[in-house]
């Protein structure tokens, strides 16, 4: 009996001992469970989780105007989410990973402790089956794919298990459900059954889906790399026809269904054949310039940083709603393929470092193009500052931009030769590197507000001289009554001190004889005399303030506010091709200035809550009166006439009228070209990316035909269709025939006489040169 009483002691003792280990067991765990666990509400939000998806830039269909996919921007995958009634939709989709992953899903607590308690013995203590066994659950894989916790190791799996656990109390199973099939991880970075249904079967409706396709979606996240049905079919089709296998037996597919299925054969989405590969970066020309726009616009507005930003482009799921137009982008990047270099590759050497800025030697190896001597070695040579450089070859590059009248960007391109990087350098939207425009720029401010202010009219006459703006009198004050004057080259006094000035600007022919020469022809020449005279009449003041903020020439400086700059396009601060050719809306559709623009708003899928409302930024400004834009355009299209300095082999096909302007910066570093027809708009840009003298590289010297040759190209192709349309006209312009001597109208003794457009209160005199 005293022993009986001992041995319950003792018993007694143990069981509260066993408490005891118990409870702290319990606690110590507890405190394990809320460390490995801390912070999962936010790591495993759901909600915020639907979020992380492909952003789209749509745009609209050139055929139907309806809303369409353009480009998508994702970082690491490729996501489109839907939502589980989409998903539900097709009557295969679910279950194809539920009866080959967990077909206990919907009764166990988000871990399947059998299974699980059957793969820790077979790996940590008796091999029962012939390979490793998985245990995870879809609760488990999910978790794994929003954490990216795949650590082989049992404290790893222990995190997983409380994380699963949590995660089942925490959300209904549908919902646990759905986000795992909008995060598996496919091949190509693609990530969720709708984004896998889209690259591998060309599917965008996933009731559209097959039993088979179902099963190879499915079958794919096992092992991307395995079950790769393009690179492993034969394996892809064997786990594919396993899957089915399985539903069969679990009741999901009918004799038949399952029998046409496994006999289904593998049939991949190609990727549209296209008939010329214009870049092997994943994004166009366009898709870059809609990426730097919005990440821009979403710091200045938003105040996020750039990281920030990017990220929201990324993961955010947003749509954007761009400005471009497919067809036209496309033709215009077969144009600056440049396949057949209609566009010469004009060579020219430039220096490069031969070392580092912590003063190590360059690999000369890495330098792209790098020159080399007869020899074989390489050349060298000394920077201004006598340290050591290699040279390299570089080539001439370009770029066009096409809008419409209503400031949309419909087109651009960056750069010749194919796209081989993605947000790299891009010529068409260059804000941090504007350039010199060169003639260009004349129509805008001198030509333009000459007539919409009455003081020039379309066929005045003026002398082919220069100003005499680099006045010696300026400097010693010897004839102040001179300085800064018009000058009259009649006038004795200014006639007979020669020595006192010289004859700026320059012709490209040479300085000016000093015969009559119209608005007309100065125009259609690019009489550099006459713009500066127009100009001066003008005033620098007023033709700066219209450039720089009226027509958004924004990158001009203050140092710009002078001839050279804003009549003749010698810019110290420069025009960007976009800028360059908005500017030039106004001469095509009734005296309008609308803001450039790539995208009209940027919204997130799911909720359709607007993020950027770009329209209220597209400004509507009447820049110059309806008359001076019909005149101006009358003017321009002298240029494409038999005197004109683009000529008229460089009109596009058709009745269609067609205005232009040809620009040649100082030593021929740039060319330039704005063309307009009825429809479009189009800026082209020439030269070195690092500004050269291109007549040294081979260039014909104010030659810039190539890419005036281009835009004609590019006219024919995309206007070929278009039914006729003209340029608008103003009531307030009426034509008359003037001497074509004098710029006077017309007499009937006047030997050469055109036609003219005018308005009624800034009409010329009657000619005296043939009385």
């Amino acid at each position: 009996m005293r022993i009986f009483k001992g041995f319950m002691k003792f018993v007694g003792v143990c069981i509260c001992l066993g408490i005891m280990a118990g409870s702290v067991l319990a606690v110590v765990l507890s405190m394990y469970v809320v460390k490995i666990t801390a912070g999962d509400a936010d790591l495993l939000d759901l909600t915020n989780l639907k979020l992380a998806q492909t952003t789209k830039i749509m745009c609209p269909d050139p055929d139907t105007g309806e809303w369409v996919e353009y480009a998508s921007l994702h970082s690491e995958n490729n996501r489109e989410w839907v939502d589980l009634q989409e998903i539900e939709a097709n009557p295969y989709l679910k279950w194809a990973f539920i009866c080959v992953e967990d077909k206990d899903f919907y009764t166990h607590s988000g871990v399947n402790f059998k299974r699980t308690i059957a793969a820790f013995i077979n790996e940590y203590v008796l091999p029962i089956y012939s390979s490793r066994q998985g245990a995870s659950t879809l609760d488990q894989q999910l978790i794994k794919n929003i954490t990216d916790d795949d650590e082989q190791s049992a404290e790893r799996k222990v995190r997983e298990i409380f994380r699963a656990l949590g995660l089942d109390n925490r959300y209904e199973k549908d919902t646990i459900l759905e986000a795992y099939l909008n995060t598996i991880s496919l091949t190509n970075t693609v990530a969720g059954v709708q984004a896998g249904a889209t690259v591998y079967f060309n599917v965008d409706e996933l009731s559209n889906l097959s039993a088979a396709q179902c099963a190879s979606i499915a079958a794919i996240t096992k092992n991307p790399t395995a079950y790769n049905p393009y690179t492993n079919p034969e394996q892809h089709l064997q786990r594919r026809n396993w899957i089915l296998k399985l539903m069969h037996d679990q009741g999901k597919l009918t004799d038949a269904e399952y029998e046409a299925a496994r006999t289904a054969p593998l049939v991949l989405a190609e990727e549209a054949e296209k008939e010329v590969v214009t870049h092997t970066s994943n994004n166009s020309y366009f898709t870059d310039a809609v990426f730097e726009a919005v990440t821009q616009q979403l710091m200045a507005d938003r105040g996020l940083t750039q990281k920030e930003a990017h990220s929201l482009i990324y993961n955010g799921g947003l749509r954007i709603y761009a400005t471009v137009n497919p067809f036209i982008q496309q033709e215009m990047e077969k144009i600056m393929l440049n396949a057949d270099d209609a566009i010469p590759a004009l060579w020219r050497e430039e220096k490069v470092a031969a070392k580092t800025s912590a003063g190590e030697d360059v690999d000369p190896t890495t330098i792209e193009n790098i020159v080399a001597n007869e020899d074989g070695t390489y050349k060298t040579g000394t920077d201004t500052d006598g340290s050591p450089v290699y040279y390299r070859r570089v080539r001439t590059q370009a770029a066009m931009l096409t809008m419409d009248y209503e400031g949309n960007v419909l087109a651009l391109v960056g750069g010749l030769g194919q796209k081989n990087e993605d947000l790299g350098l891009n010529r068409a939207i260059l804000d941090d590197h504007p350039r010199q425009t060169g003639s260009t720029m004349k129509p805008i401010a001198a030509y333009a507000l000459g007539i919409d202010s009455g003081l020039i009219n379309y066929s005045q006459g003026f002398p082919d001289y220069g100003i005499g703006m680099m006045l010696q009198s300026e400097l010693n004050g010897r004839y102040p009554a001179l300085a800064g004057q018009l000058l009259d080259f009649d006038d004795p006094e200014v006639l007979a001190h020669p020595e006192l000035f010289n004859q700026w600007p320059r012709n490209y022919e040479g300085f000016g004889d000093g015969s009559t020469v119209t608005v007309r022809l100065a125009l259609a020449k690019s009489r550099n005399t006459v713009a500066v005279r127009v100009g001066q009449l003008v005033g620098v003041d007023y033709m700066y303030s219209f450039a720089k903020d009226t027509v958004g020439l924004s990158h001009l400086l203050a140092t710009d506010a002078n001839y050279a700059p804003i009549v003749l396009g010698a810019q110290g601060g420069g025009v960007t091709l976009m800028e360059l050719t908005g500017a030039y809306q106004m001469f095509g559709n009734g005296g309008e200035y609308v803001t450039p623009h790539l995208y009209t708003r940027v919204e997130y899928a799911t909720t359709g809550e607007v993020l950027i409302d770009n329209d209220i930024n597209i400004t509507h400004t009447q820049a110059i009166q309806s008359s001076t834009a019909m005149i101006m355009n009358k003017l321009l299209q002298n240029v494409l006439g038999g005197d004109g300095t683009a000529g008229t082999s460089i009109k596009p096909a058709g009745d269609m009228e067609a205005a232009a302007k040809t620009g040649t910066t100082t030593d021929n570093k740039d060319y330039t070209f704005v063309g307009m027809t009825p429809y479009y708009v189009t800026g082209v840009w020439w030269g070195f990316d690092q500004p050269y003298d291109m007549t040294k590289a081979g260039a014909a010297g104010k030659n810039a035909k190539p890419i005036q040759k281009a835009w004609k190209q590019f006219m024919d192709t995309i206007q070929t269709d278009l039914e006729f349309k003209a340029f608008p006209s103003s009531d307030d312009v009426v034509t008359a025939t003037y001497c074509d001597d004098s710029g006077d109208l017309a007499g009937p003794n006047c030997p050469s006489k055109r036609t003219g457009y005018y308005t009624q209160d800034n009409m010329p005199e009657y000619c005296t040169l043939h009385p």
